[in-house]
């Protein structure tokens, strides 16, 4: 009985944070979500990081079987017919549907759990989870006969794309662009030829916007909580606090929650293009001193940005900031390979690069903080190379 009703309330908090958020969840909305009393939750979990530690291990496994189940459809018949872009598009399409936002969710939590007194666990979990997700996408049909390092950029890329691929609405759309945007990665790793896509106007970074202090006090503010705790638990009260102003400071300048966290947003995008594009440090580093803290930590900035996006991916309440991140997607990549000196490159390839890159970075993160830089740098500086001489 003590089993069941734990796998039942574990059930509903996962519910609870794919439907609402992380900052949703905590013992006593738990207890609500699962119909039980609250001493229930803490028998079961003891702390509010074990519970969601355990959300995660739901949360992989879930995506792990589906995995399982999608692959299981292609027999060799089917595999024939379906060339590398055919099939990845095939079972990423449908990976997204199924486990697009559990992805997200998946990766918020072990982003939230670094530094509690459940890290190792979270840590070890998401280890495993992270080279289950490599050898399933290495070990597909064709993909599995290309060179190593070939079928690292197809996996890094098509594990990447799932986080971009949630800012769209319609299926439709979603599906459209993973199949354009993995048919590209084909072309490029096969140096063919590819005609790019209509030139956009690209916003200015390097120009500051200018804002009041109170103003930049409450961008700032809420960057700074958002990478720590995502932005479902933000309100103009506590962005106040935060900030060291006064509640109606928040409600002047902002009419609602959600202007302030898109005002923050292309603030953040507009500091990490202006990094890429004007930090004076050797293209051979780039990827780890944009990312990368001075402890090889995730700078504070990334962790905001995932938040935006993980929170603009979850449901129709943040539309003007989903409509916001998906105008500059593919932007930030473009402006990162061009200042790499990479020629003829367009949106497609800067979602390679950014879809690529995200997961490369993941996974360094999983490592000791000390092998972090080495692995970005190398990697990042030999799939360049591949995709775009």
């Amino acid at each position: 009985m003590a089993n069941n009703q734990a796998d039942h309330i574990l059930s509903a908090a996962a519910r609870l944070c794919l439907e609402q958020g992380l900052g949703a969840l905590t013992m006593r909305s738990a207890a609500a979500a699962a119909e039980v009393t609250a001493s229930a939750i803490v028998y079961h979990f003891k702390t509010r990081e074990r519970l969601l530690a355990a959300v995660l291990g739901r949360l992989a496994e879930g995506i792990e079987q589906s995995r399982r189940s999608l692959a299981a459809a292609f027999d060799a018949e089917q595999a024939a017919f379906a060339d590398k872009p055919a099939m990845v598009s095939a079972i990423l399409c449908r990976l997204v549907d199924e486990q697009g936002r559990a992805t997200i969710t998946l990766l918020e939590l072990a982003r939230l759990l670094r530094g509690s007194d459940v890290a190792q666990d979270s840590q070890t979990a998401m280890v495993q989870e992270t080279g289950r997700a490599d050898a399933f996408w290495q070990s597909l049909p064709h993909i599995a006969e290309e060179d190593p390092e070939e079928r690292a950029i197809w996996a890094a890329t098509a594990q990447g794309l799932i986080s971009l691929a949630m800012l769209d609405r319609h299926p439709v759309a979603r599906d459209a662009r993973i199949v354009r945007v993995l048919s590209r990665l084909a072309d490029r790793l096969a140096r063919r030829e590819v005609a790019l896509l209509p030139p956009v106007a690209l916003p200015d970074q390097a120009a500051k916007v200018a804002r009041p202090a109170g103003k930049q006090q409450i961008v700032d503010a809420t960057i700074r909580l958002s990478g720590e705790g995502g932005i479902e638990p933000l309100t103009h009260r506590k962005i106040a606090a935060a900030a060291g102003l006064s509640v109606a400071s928040t409600t002047y300048f902002y009419g609602s929650k959600e202007d302030i966290v898109v005002d923050a947003a292309q603030e953040l995008q507009a500091r990490t293009m202006d990094a890429v594009v004007h930090r004076r440090v050797p293209t051979s580093t780039m990827l780890s001193r944009i990312t990368l803290d001075e402890k090889n930590e995730e700078r504070a900035e990334i962790a905001a940005l995932a938040a935006f996006s993980a929170a603009a991916s979850r449901g129709d309440e943040l539309s003007g900031l989903a409509a916001s991140l998906r105008r500059l997607r593919g932007i930030d990549g473009a402006r990162w390979l061009e200042a790499r000196g990479g020629e003829r490159i367009d949106r497609l390839d800067g979602m390679i690069w950014a879809a690529a890159s995200t997961t490369l970075t993941q996974q360094a993160l999983l490592r000791p903080a000390a092998e972090r830089a080495k692995l970005l740098d190398e990697c990042s500086e030999a799939w360049l190379v591949r995709l775009f001489g």
